[in-house]
């Protein structure tokens, strides 16, 4: 099958994000070599034109690398590939396999691949290529049958508590919370998927001092592994160490349990999370302790909110706080082109419906650089992105990969 035969490709080009110009370089010659019209804008976006086209499939080029990625071996079991101890990168990869295999068969269709997409949307957020098509098909959606006509908006929240460090003669015991599965902060947020940050803190005494804590791998997954440096007065049998102990750890313990992981609240229209927070990643140096969190919401007031009363609760505890990254739901759309390719997919999948995504998709800030081209996303099983566990269905790949070509032809006739 050409889609996964690209796709094995990829895999072995790195493209974790912040550090993907070998793929960025990849894609560019791929078009080039089939007479596309290149584009490349300042942030990395690649278009690849192709007069005629009627539609522009859309998907991202870097991935969240976990474990031992960007090295990638791939396994296949059961009908899934794996990777072994690591992501996968099927989001975005299988998005992109698609969109380079109906190139490759000479189907007439423009190509948009976004950078930084994991890490922020910071591609879409920054795209400097014109559209010119009527139509953009995301195929960055996991699960088949369903037409994506919205997604939740996000924005990432950094906090910085002031420490100060005192030498104490102590023993020194590692605290470990590990062995967790991890998993993506949107999609997999209602999953009841243990936070390893917020299981070594209830594992830690309420006045335990530490001298280090670090927990998470990124903003944007659920942390699988937390540790901290636990110090407590020796007994004159025990070894004991010179060590710098934090002086706030019992705040910091104190602030960290009452914080409110996971989901805030739930959209009952649409069935799936409304607004949730991740928090993601912890980490102490010399002078302060970091704290990265991710917040989604699929209402522009609710993500507000969240945002001001997350800023507001660490600033409580004398945190230096600051939110970046903030981008707008994508609220949903039943357009034209959305109710046509659902008429397609009820072709090849009977129970094919709309739906939304507790996720971004960076089709809520092309939509606004871009309001009268009309939008929808697809794509195949995937389960567990931004995990080690992530995989692909290979039947469902075939069977999506079919939709997205008779989409691509409807669409140059209409």
């Amino acid at each position: 099958m050409p889609v996964i035969k690209i796709f094995k490709k990829l895999c072995e080009i790195d493209h974790c994000s912040h550090q993907a110009k070998k793929m960025q370089k990849y894609l560019v010659d791929f078009a080039a070599n089939l007479d596309y019209k290149v584009s490349v804008d300042d942030v990395g976006n690649i278009l690849c034109h192709k007069e005629g086209a009627k539609i522009t499939l859309q998907s991202h080029y870097d991935m969240v690398c976990i474990g031992q990625a960007p090295k990638i071996e791939i396994e296949e079991n059961d009908g899934w590939l794996r990777a072994k101890d690591s992501t996968l990168g099927a989001d975005n990869g299988i998005g992109i396999a698609m969109s380079l295999a109906l190139m490759q068969e000479g189907i007439v269709v423009d190509a948009l691949f976004t950078a930084e997409e994991e890490v922020g949307l910071l591609g879409a957020r920054a795209l400097a290529l014109p559209l010119q098509t009527p139509y953009l098909l995301n195929i960055d959606s996991e699960e088949e049958g369903i037409v994506t006509i919205g997604c939740a908006g996000g924005v990432d929240i950094l906090v910085r508590f002031p420490i100060t460090r005192e030498t104490q003669e102590v023993s020194v015991q590692k605290i470990v919370a590990q062995g967790f599965v991890g998993g993506h902060s949107g999609v997999d947020i209602d999953r009841d998927i243990p936070n390893a940050i917020k299981v070594l803190v209830e594992m830690l005494d309420e006045d335990a001092s530490f001298s280090d804590i670090k927990g998470g791998e990124r903003r944007n997954s659920i942390a699988k592994y937390a540790e901290a440096q636990v110090s407590q007065t020796a007994p004159l049998s025990s070894e004991k160490h010179l060590c710098s102990v934090i002086k706030e750890s019992r705040v910091i313990t104190a602030m960290l349990r009452g914080f409110r992981h996971g989901v805030r609240s739930m959209d009952s229209e649409l069935g799936i999370v409304k607004t949730s927070i991740n928090l993601a990643m912890i980490e102490s140096h010399e002078n302060y302790v970091e704290i990265h969190l991710s917040g989604r919401s699929m209402e522009y007031r609710a993500l507000n909110t969240l945002e001001e009363e997350t800023l507001m609760y660490f600033k409580n505890y004398g945190c230096e706080v600051k939110s970046e990254g903030f981008y707008p739901p994508w609220q949903p759309d039943k357009s034209p082109f959305a109710k046509k390719v659902l008429e397609i997919s009820k072709q090849y999948f009977s129970e094919a419906s709309f739906g939304a995504i507790h996720a971004g998709l960076e089709c809520g800030i092309l939509k606004e650089k871009a309001p009268t081209v009309d939008m929808a996303s697809i794509g195949p099983n995937i389960m567990y992105p931004h995990s080690n566990r992530e995989c692909v269905e290979l039947a469902s790949v075939k069977r999506v990969y079919a939709l997205v070509k008779a989409i691509v032809e409807k669409s140059a006739t209409s």
